[in-house]
């Protein structure tokens, strides 16, 4: 029976001989062993925030504030943490109201703090951005009830809650600034295939058949960019919406379009991490300047559309809803 054992199952060894070089892993391999922890992570923290959230502002409060904001909410059930489903643009907020009662008899009166902070389920997805956060919101809370300021939230008052939080805690990651700079990870990802703009959505709450771009003289096509739809670019693109005869008609893009795809991008390049809106701003006063320097160089030339005008024929041409983004 040795002798079998040795011959079909001999030993295996416990640990790599280190004068034989290991044969390197598949990157398919590495990435599927990569996988089931980063899902595993997410998993830990979505049970552990609650407890995490709820140390944390009781940390903060006993180290910044020697817990006056615990005793001015004593009354009201202290500081309470709500995760909402609802913030889908910002990781938090913070809520305060001061109540003042006076008694029936005697007159006298007593001030109640009911203070709140919400926190975005959809943002916050790991515990550095859920300390960072809490700590930003319990900065706007000390300067609600102890500072007494609630006409600048972010000015001076704010600034020197935030130095003190960040001098405390910044060995553990903490930094607190006047905004929340969160690249928030959206689930599904639409793009204009004529200028370009992306539309962000936690849900899947674009149809690219029914829907077209909100910008008014664009009203293009939308294309899914994230994740990949299936059934090919033409799914994609919401082209079925447009089809003759079972071919589909693609319409030559007009003179805004084209410098609105153009503009965009470059626009885009020179003023990164600015707002979509005011990128859009930027290009439509290019493009307006650009009409008015044409329209003063040829005197007899037959009037250019405006981009409402265009709006207009193409609202006629598609029965189709805008996305005000």
């Amino acid at each position: 029976m040795d002798d079998w054992n040795d011959e079909h199952s001999p030993r295996k060894q416990l640990f790599p001989d280190p004068t034989k070089a290991s044969p390197a892993k598949k990157p398919a391999a590495a990435a599927m062993q990569k996988g089931p922890s980063a899902r595993e992570a997410k998993k830990a923290f979505a049970q552990a925030k609650h407890n995490l959230a709820a140390a944390f502002l009781q940390e903060l409060d006993s180290v910044i504030t020697d817990n006056k904001l615990a005793a001015l909410t004593s009354s009201t059930g202290g500081i309470k943490l709500l995760w909402s489903n609802k913030l889908n643009t910002t990781a938090g907020r913070a809520n305060w109201k001061r109540e003042t009662q006076r008694a029936v008899t005697g007159g006298a009166t007593s001030t109640h703090h009911h203070a709140s902070i919400e926190l975005a389920e959809k943002v916050i997805d790991d515990e550095h951005r859920l300390l960072n956060v809490i700590a930003h919101e319990f900065c706007h809370l000390a300067n609600f009830m102890i500072s007494g300021v609630t006409n600048n939230p972010h000015g001076r008052e704010f600034k020197v809650w935030a130095a003190k939080c960040t001098e405390a805690f910044g060995h553990r990651g903490i930094q607190v600034t006047t905004k929340h700079s969160y690249e928030i990870d959206f689930k599904y990802v639409w793009e204009c295939v004529d200028c370009g703009i992306n539309y962000k959505r936690h849900s899947k709450s674009i149809n690219p058949e029914r829907q077209r771009c909100g910008v008014p003289a664009c009203r293009g096509l939308l294309k899914q960019t994230k994740p990949a739809p299936r059934g090919g670019a033409m799914a994609a693109a919401g082209m079925g919406a447009a089809k003759e005869g079972g071919d589909a008609i693609k319409k030559e893009p007009t003179e805004y379009q084209k410098f609105m795809k153009e503009e965009m991008k470059r626009v885009r390049e020179e003023n990164p991490g600015s707002p979509q809106k005011d990128i859009m701003k930027m290009v439509a006063g290019q493009w307006s300047q650009r009409q008015l320097a044409a329209k003063a160089g040829s005197t007899r030339s037959t009037p250019t559309p405006t981009p409402e005008s265009q709006a207009n024929q193409v609202s006629k041409q598609l029965e189709v809803i805008t996305i005000d983004d």
